[in-house]
């Protein structure tokens, strides 16, 4: 006998509700978010035989199912800081890094002004993007700002990881059950499940690609918050002890793009030299940018490069040597539905479901919405996750101490993570919202957020 998703996501309001009621409001936003993405289901699924239904969206899109974990943990949110901390809404100051955020959240709206055929659904979206996006960019931008808040948030997502730890043990050895023995149908439950020693985990995330990045980030912040010695225990646990266990489970659970990820950032957050730092991430956004450019407009085939070009063509053999063949398949994707993504290049389709006319839909969430609302709903995604990084790395106050410069460090190696997966993979870890969102404050706003963490931290 299975919970039902539908109670579980209803049920949650009223038990968020009480950890606001019981624990300061730093404390009760991320049992919310991080404890609500740890535990709750995505959405209230219904079951398909297909082996591959690959017409089911991330949460962190509007689809055809309103009631999610992203909309639940976001009015969850609202609602527990209007009723016990209505007050301190009255300290945020609305700032030019808000306009991004606000814009995605309008885009369904503006995009289906454009088609009035889906006037309703660019109604729901934009109700839907505010829940899942602007409330906790919004209690991001107001709660946890300044270097004691932004160090807990750190600490709550280590913490994630290691309270997946023994689950996801079990679920490389037996393979992805979880979610199935608790709320039943996972529609990608065993795709790519099968991996080189035992299984993939899920546990109770969206897929194993997300689970890869939630222990590849969890991983991440520990190894910094260690090196850094930012924090020397975390849930009693020697902080050296907590990094390695993260680390080795990260490997177990063989999520290639995730570890990868993760060798390439880990260096860049503990690199102490801000020439160097600002170098090489001024290169890896290019990096993304020029990427997702060369995805979106369709002008270069990385399919034919691969066959055409000797370097690329090893690697890809290489790939489907290993049995790595999603990467290639991703990229076909996109490519045959790019025709479909840039009919309305400005504002896209107004539809979550635009790529139904192709083959399949694209897995890269820049590229879905591309076709669900163009290059200003990409810009504005771009800049959600970009802004906090170039705030924190090249507008860093002088007067900021070394300690809070590591910090902010880490979490620019955490966005860029985020930023790599969703070149390639559409389910974000929303929580994460509350970290990008400290990061793009500036310093008279930090000194407001000090005056009220000392009120309610």
């Amino acid at each position: 006998m299975h919970l039902s998703p539908l109670v579980a996501l209803l049920a949650w309001f009223p038990l968020g509700l009480i950890l606001f009621r019981r624990y300061p409001v730093r404390v009760a936003l991320l049992l919310n978010f991080f404890g609500g993405w740890a535990i709750l289901p995505g959405a209230r699924y219904t079951p398909t035989a297909e082996l591959f239904p690959y017409w089911f969206l991330g949460v962190c899109l509007p689809s055809n199912y309103f009631l999610t974990k992203a909309t639940v943990t976001g009015l969850t949110a609202l609602a527990g800081v209007l009723i016990f901390h209505f007050a301190d809404l009255k300290q945020f100051k609305p700032a030019f890094s808000d306009l991004p955020m606000a814009l995605w959240c309008l885009i369904p709206l503006l995009s289906a002004i454009t088609h009035w055929n889906t006037i309703h659904e660019g109604v729901s979206g934009t109700c839907y993007q505010t829940l899942s996006w602007g409330v906790p960019w919004i209690f991001g931008r107001l709660y946890f700002s300044e270097y004691q808040s932004l160090l807990l948030a750190a600490k709550a997502s280590v913490i994630a990881g290691v309270c997946y730890l023994p689950v996801c043990l079990i679920e490389i050895f037996t393979g992805p059950q979880f979610y199935a023995l608790v709320y039943g149908y996972q529609p990608y439950r065993w795709i790519g499940a099968e991996r080189y020693v035992g299984f993939r985990p899920i546990v109770f995330l969206e897929d194993g690609n997300q689970l890869g990045i939630w222990m590849a980030a969890a991983t991440l912040i520990a190894i910094c918050l260690y090196m850094r010695r930012l924090a020397t225990r975390i849930l009693g646990l020697p902080m050296a002890w907590v990094a390695a266990a993260l680390a080795v489970v990260t490997l177990l659970c063989q999520s290639a793009g995730s570890i990868l990820l993760l060798l390439l950032l880990a260096p860049l957050a503990l690199t102490n030299q801000r020439i160097v730092l600002r170098a090489c991430i001024a290169v890896l956004l290019c990096t993304i940018a020029v990427f997702a450019l060369i995805r979106m407009t369709g002008k270069v085939s990385l399919r034919a490069i691969a066959q055409q070009n000797p370097i690329a063509h090893s690697i890809s053999v290489a790939l489907n040597d290993v049995g790595r063949h999603s990467f290639a398949w991703r990229l076909g994707r996109e490519e045959s539905d790019m025709n479909i993504a840039l009919a309305n290049p400005l504002l896209g389709s107004g539809r979550w479901n635009w790529w139904q006319e192709g083959d399949s839909r694209p897995w890269s969430l820049w590229f879905l919405v591309l076709g669900m609302y163009g290059l200003i709903g990409l810009t504005a995604l771009a800049l959600i996750l970009f802004l906090p990084v170039i705030i924190a790395v090249w507008a860093s106050a002088p007067g900021n101490s070394s300690v809070q410069f590591d910090l902010r460090l880490m979490m620019v190696a955490l966005i860029l993570l985020v930023a790599f997966d969703n070149l390639l993979n559409g389910a974000m870890i929303l929580p994460y919202l509350l970290i990008f969102a400290g990061m793009t404050t500036n310093d008279r706003q930090v000194v407001h957020a000090k005056i009220l963490a000392r009120r309610v931290l």
